[in-house]
């Protein structure tokens, strides 16, 4: 159903507004996401245990509504979003109008978003005929190759030896599936990431792509980042700042 009037309860004037974008703490200590129209209109996604996690909610709503090209700038964690979550959010593959996408973050707690972004990134994986899907799967494939190998021969050996070639073969692509759907998550669930990330931001006051937008298939806990050297890719902000037509 269209939501027509404004929240007055969420102008950002009365209540405690934190670094996120489109996030404002409540009173009972929980966090509200909203977004605004270019009228000064401002919409209820939800209210989030956490701000990270509103933020996060922000940012969803926002790439649902104005696509995968929206700028950086109107977005917390442009970085964090795999090219298959995308997908998910908006233009032909998306399973859902934006309307759907809130009722799903509405119902955070039986985490119906990530059940169904999961289902789709397996979907997406086994589709080698639809050519965009095709082209994330090899694009995925040559960033974890060596990665992958090692993942997918571990699988082999764990169906057993005396197993046949059908039977391991089949191991090693589920293992790969696996891989390809836990990368496909957002990488702001994981608090280490967005410690970085936020880190990063202050340091460089950019919205930058930190990195490639595919997360490492085993996470690697004692890497030391050396955030002085300044070579990360520059985000160059494009598009609308604002949510040009609200179709929720």
């Amino acid at each position: 159903m269209a939501t027509t009037e404004p929240i007055a309860a969420l102008n950002p004037t009365s209540a405690t507004v934190v670094q996120y974008r489109g996030v404002v703490m409540l009173p009972d200590g929980k966090w509200r996401a909203y977004i605004v129209n270019r009228d000064g209109e401002t919409f209820n996604i939800g209210k989030f245990g956490t701000a990270t996690a509103a933020a996060l909610a922000h940012d969803r709503v926002i790439l649902a509504i104005l696509g995968p090209d929206t700028s950086g700038a109107v977005l917390n964690f442009r970085a964090a979003f795999s090219d298959i979550e995308l997908r998910f959010l908006s233009g032909r593959h998306a399973r859902a109008r934006p309307s759907g996408v809130v009722a799903m973050l509405r119902r955070s707690d039986d985490g119906s978003y990530d059940t169904e972004l999961s289902r789709f990134a397996a979907s997406a994986f086994d589709a080698y005929r639809d050519p965009d899907l095709a082209f994330d799967v090899a694009n995925f494939r040559f960033a974890h190759g060596d990665m992958l190998h090692r993942l997918m021969e571990k699988a082999a050996i764990t169906a057993g030896t005396n197993a046949n070639q059908e039977t391991r073969d089949k191991a090693k692509l589920e293992a790969e599936r696996e891989a390809f759907v836990q990368a496909a998550k957002n990488k702001a669930t994981d608090e280490l990431w967005v410690e970085r990330y936020l880190h990063r931001r202050q340091a460089t006051d950019h919205t930058f792509e930190d990195e490639n937008r595919w997360p490492p298939v085993v996470p690697v806990n004692d890497v030391h980042v050396d955030w002085s050297t300044g070579e990360e890719l520059i985000y160059l902000p494009h598009g609308s700042s604002y949510v040009d037509e609200m179709i929720l």
